[in-house]
C-alpha cells in the first residue's frame, strides 16, 4: 500500500486484486482538449465513453463488496464538435450497466467558473451563452451501501453535517502543480465521509498526488496510477515534503515534552 505506480490506468489495474479497495476517488481527464504530455484529451465523445467503460469496469472488479466510488467531473460541457454533453450522466449510465448501484450526486461551486465573462449575445435573446458554474461528484457503490465492518471515522459533527448536505463549497486549487488542478479538500471530503481510518483508497488518475496527500492527512492507505513522468515525479516530491513536515512537527512536539 501507499504506492503510486507510473503506468497507464488499465495497466495499473492489473496490479490489484479483486475486492481489495475500500474507496475509489478520482477526477479523470475531462476530454476538453487540455495539453497533457501523455494523454490525448481530445477524443471523439463516443471513444471517450468507451475508454471510461473500460476503467470503470476495472473499478468495479477491485472494489470490496461494500466499496464506494466518487467521481468528480463536469455536469455539462461542450465538446470540440460544439455538442453539449453531460459527462456525469453518461458515467452514471455506464456504471449502472456495469453493475454499480448509483447513490447520489454532490455538487460543488467553482468560483473560477463564475468569473468567466462569456455572455454570447449580450443582453439579447439571439444566442446567449449560459454558464454551468458547478462540478459534480457522483457517488456509487458495488454491492451494499452499509459498511460491513466497524471502523473509526475521523469527522467532527459539524463537518459531517456539511458533507451530507449534498452541496459543497470547495475552493479550487490556485497554486496547483498540473494544468488540471484538483483541490485537496475534494478528495479529503470524500475520504472523510466514505471511509474509516486505515481504509484503502485508490485514485486511478493520481496527477500531482493530491489524493495521496489527502490520505496521509486522514490516516488512510493510498494507491495511485499516473501515466505522466512529470506528474509522477511531482506527486512523489509532494508526498516526501509532507512526510518531512509531519516528522519535523513530531520531533518538535517530542522535544517540548522532554524540555517540560
Amino acid at each position: 500500500m501507499n504506492t503510486i505506480f507510473k503506468c497507464d490506468v488499465l495497466e495499473g489495474f492489473k496490479k490489484l486484486d479483486n475486492d481489495s479497495v475500500d474507496l475509489i476517488v478520482t477526477s479523470p481527464p475531462y476530454n476538453i482538449g487540455l495539453s497533457y504530455d501523455s494523454w490525448n484529451d481530445n477524443l471523439e465523445w463516443s471513444a471517450y465513453l468507451d475508454w471510461c467503460d473500460k476503467w470503470l469496469t476495472e473499478c468495479y472488479r477491485v472494489l470490496k463488496p461494500d466499496g464506494r466510488i466518487a467521481i468528480n467531473h463536469y455536469i455539462n460541457l461542450h465538446t470540440k464538435n460544439k455538442t453539449s454533453e453531460f459527462p456525469l450522466m453518461d458515467i452514471r449510465n455506464i456504471q449502472r450497466d456495469i453493475g454499480f448501484n448509483v447513490y447520489k450526486l454532490i455538487i460543488w461551486d467553482d468560483p473560477n467558473m463564475k468569473k468567466l465573462c462569456a455572455f454570447g449575445s449580450f443582453n439579447s435573446a439571439s444566442a446567449p451563452h449560459i454558464q454551468t458554474p458547478f462540478e459534480g461528484i457522483l457517488i456509487s457503490y458495488k454491492k451494499v451501501w452499509k459498511k460491513l465492518k466497524a471502523g473509526k471515522s475521523t469527522m467532527e459533527s459539524k463537518e459531517f453535517i456539511n458533507l451530507v448536505s449534498g452541496k459543497w463549497k470547495i475552493q479550487p486549487e490556485t497554486k496547483g502543480k498540473t494544468i488540471a488542478n484538483f483541490p485537496v479538500d475534494l478528495p479529503k471530503s470524500c475520504i472523510q465521509l466514505l471511509t474509516y481510518e486505515n481504509d484503502v483508497v485508490l485514485d486511478p488518475f493520481m496527477g500531482s498526488g493530491t489524493t495521496a496527500i489527502a490520505c496521509i492527512q486522514t490516516n488512510r492507505q493510498y494507491i495511485g496510477f499516473e501515466i505522466s513522468e512529470n506528474y509522477y515525479k511531482v506527486s512523489l516530491d509532494r508526498i516526501k515534503e509532507l512526510e518531512e513536515k509531519r516528522q519535523s512537527s513530531a520531533n518538535l512536539i517530542n522535544n517540548q515534552f522532554i524540555i517540560f
